[in-house]
């Protein structure tokens, strides 16, 4: 058990970068329209932060990876909000959520650029707000500016209480090897939620 605990670790530690590269991935669909809501990214999030802690992740190329994958989606969202406009609630895909867009319309259009940071901890209604914002003709210069700071603000935030509730962990002085199976056991759980979630449900048919 303790030779595949260190193979974990190891293997951990040398791919940090393709971990980084996934996390920056997930931190982009999180920020999507339709897919954003099956992400449980405060978990993964966690997980991460928990990563940094045990020496597994750097801090800084995490933060800059989901850093970059964050803003990457806003923008993304608010360009496609630019380009369909009021449209997308007419879209079959959006349709189901007109409520939701709505929402986020009004949320955008009374709290402006505050509501690009305040939306990234508001759940179901985060990955409707940049794309509410391009619907909303934000400029352009303001949207890019306020994402480009409030994604790292939002990045350390989210890890933070990983890494410390791993860090006070460190006081029993439990091994490092232990908490990265730990922390990668429970990505590969958020992963399969996310899987299951996005699974379309097929209704049973009714017996006879």
């Amino acid at each position: 058990m303790d030779a595949f605990l260190q193979t974990l670790h190891e293997m951990v530690v040398e791919h940090r970068l393709l971990v980084c590269a996934i996390l920056a991935l997930v931190t982009l669909l999180e920020a999507l329209m339709l897919v954003g809501v099956l992400i449980p990214i405060m978990a993964v999030m966690l997980t991460a932060g928990a990563l940094i802690a045990t020496g597994s992740l750097h801090p800084v190329e995490v933060i800059v990876w989901c850093s970059v994958g964050a803003a990457a989606g806003d923008a993304i969202s608010y360009l496609i909000g630019q380009k369909i406009g009021a449209r997308a609630v007419r879209h079959p895909a959006v349709a189901r959520h007109r409520r939701t867009v709505a929402r986020a319309r009004l949320y955008t259009r009374r709290y402006g650029v505050l509501a690009l940071l305040v939306a990234r901890y508001l759940g179901p209604l985060r990955p409707f707000v940049p794309m509410a914002a391009g619907m909303t003709r934000m400029r352009d210069w303001t949207f890019h500016a306020a994402n480009t700071v409030t994604a790292p603000l939002w990045v350390v935030s989210v890890l933070a209480p990983g890494y410390l509730a791993a860090r006070n962990l460190g006081y029993w002085k439990p091994d490092p090897q232990w908490l990265t199976a730990l922390a990668v056991g429970g990505l590969l759980l958020v992963a399969t939620v996310a899987v299951v979630r996005a699974a379309p449900f097929k209704a049973q048919p009714a017996k006879a």
